[in-house]
């Protein structure tokens, strides 16, 4: 919800409730000093929503290109980009229809840096010319200052970056939240058929729904950079800013999902190797033969599929660091009978009776202790809910690091992870564990 939109609804209240108040007589309950308190909230939450009005405006003055240019044009032949390397984050994208090379967006992208976060007036009016909007965050946590909302260009290329390097993000239900808290509908229960005798009445029941609750927390990346950023660096830049920033948000959210223990450090959420043994979800446990990866067999991975539900196994793959991989599942493949050298000489497919493997390096990467969980089996899309409210904004500061001529950078994302279904201690939920003897 914008804040403008807000604004309006609160100025609807406060209208009803100054008509309210103004059609009661003295005998009835009017308070002159209620009324005029309304009528002052009344004309402030006016000024607020012109204010609102005006800046939107003027960021739309800032996104209105030169006539006859267009920010999705080629701005010119690829030589003309001076770049320093292969560009690593951006790739060709389609955007409305057209192509749009790789250095094209990273420009752009570095443009629109050096005109937000370097204030340099030639970007600017580079980014007038063109339509690329300079537009600030509001609400939401953000101060008054205000972080600056990242263009397509860039915002695009973050997000592809962060779905390619997040294993959680790939793996659970993600869904977008409209406002800091989302309440998400789950089927719990179902309903039930009963037998019925002849002229008697039949046994109701009735589905059973619950909520799934997520509450948006804000993750950050904090960096430094040179004050002194040449027009030729700009796509250098770019590409540096949005690879780093993907791959820190990405990580921080795989942290959450799998090993989160409710903690500041994960923002309160919850992992699955905690859930797994926190006591209240002992169905999901499958305990190892062997506390060491290098001794455990063949039957110990059957009796971990066998303890998934059936509804759960359509979809389920395993998850695991690829240290856990190498040890248990190319060792027991690799003893397997049949095998040639050319065979041996390939590499392993990720696959493990008949599922995929989903390698994951916020799962454990040496055998833990006893009791903790090593990896999982399973359909994280049933288990697992990420709310997104809002993408990346980045903000600067030329404070931090002033003694050493740099400035830092903030970049912020705001989401919650909910791991709302790991059974309990006698029904399994979709996800399993390997435990540790």
């Amino acid at each position: 919800m914008s804040k403008k939109h807000e604004l309006k609804q609160a100025l609807a209240k406060v209208s009803d409730e100054i008509e309210v108040m103004a059609s009661k007589s003295v005998d009835d309950g009017f308070q002159q000093d209620v009324y005029d308190a309304l009528k002052e909230k009344f004309i402030e939450i006016n000024k607020q929503i012109g204010r609102v009005e005006e800046a939107e405006k003027i960021a739309a003055n800032l996104a209105t290109p030169v006539p006859g240019q267009d920010r999705l044009t080629p701005f010119a032949p690829p030589s003309a980009h001076k770049l320093y390397g292969t560009l690593k984050n951006f790739k060709d994208r389609e955007i409305e229809g057209r192509t749009v090379k790789a250095v094209d967006q990273a420009y752009t992208a570095g443009m629109w840096f050096k005109a937000t976060l370097m204030d340099n007036a030639e970007a600017k009016e580079w980014c007038k010319s063109r339509g690329v909007p300079i537009m600030k965050a509001q609400g939401e946590g953000v101060d008054s200052a205000g972080g600056f909302l990242v263009p397509e260009e860039l915002m695009a290329n973050i997000i592809v970056l962060r779905e390619q390097f997040g294993v959680f993000r790939q793996q659970c239900q993600v869904v977008p939240m409209g406002s800091d808290t989302l309440n998400w509908p789950r089927r719990s229960g179902g309903l039930t058929a009963y037998f019925s005798g002849e002229n008697t009445a039949v046994t109701e029941s009735q589905a059973a729904w619950d909520n799934v609750n997520l509450t948006a927390k804000k993750a950050a990346v904090l960096t430094r950079m040179s004050t002194e950023i040449e027009q030729d660096a700009v796509v250098a830049i770019a590409d540096w800013l949005v690879g780093e920033m993907a791959y820190a948000f990405a990580s921080k959210e795989d942290d959450c999902g799998f090993n989160g223990d409710g903690t500041s450090t994960y923002g309160g959420m919850r992992g699955l190797t905690q859930l797994a043994v926190d006591g209240s979800h002992n169905a999901c446990k499958v305990t190892a033969s062997s506390a060491t990866w290098n001794a455990m067999v063949l039957k110990d991975l059957t009796s971990l599929i066998g303890a998934l539900p059936q509804y759960a196994i359509q979809n389920a793959q395993w998850y695991m660091s690829q240290q856990a991989f190498y040890t248990i599942v190319a060792t027991i493949t690799a003893g397997a009978g049949g095998n040639r050298l050319d065979v041996l000489t390939n590499a392993i497919e990720k696959r493990l009776l008949g599922f995929p493997v989903v390698i994951a390096q916020k799962l454990p990467i040496a055998t833990p202790g006893s009791g903790k969980a090593m990896f999982f089996f399973g359909d994280l899309t049933k288990a697992s809910m990420m709310g997104e409210r809002r993408g990346v904004t980045i903000k600067r500061s030329d404070h931090r690091y002033f003694e050493n001529d740099q400035i830092g950078l903030l970049g912020t994302e705001r989401f919650d992870i909910n791991t709302h279904d790991m059974g309990d201690n006698t029904n399994a939920g979709p996800v399993v564990a390997m435990i540790s003897p």
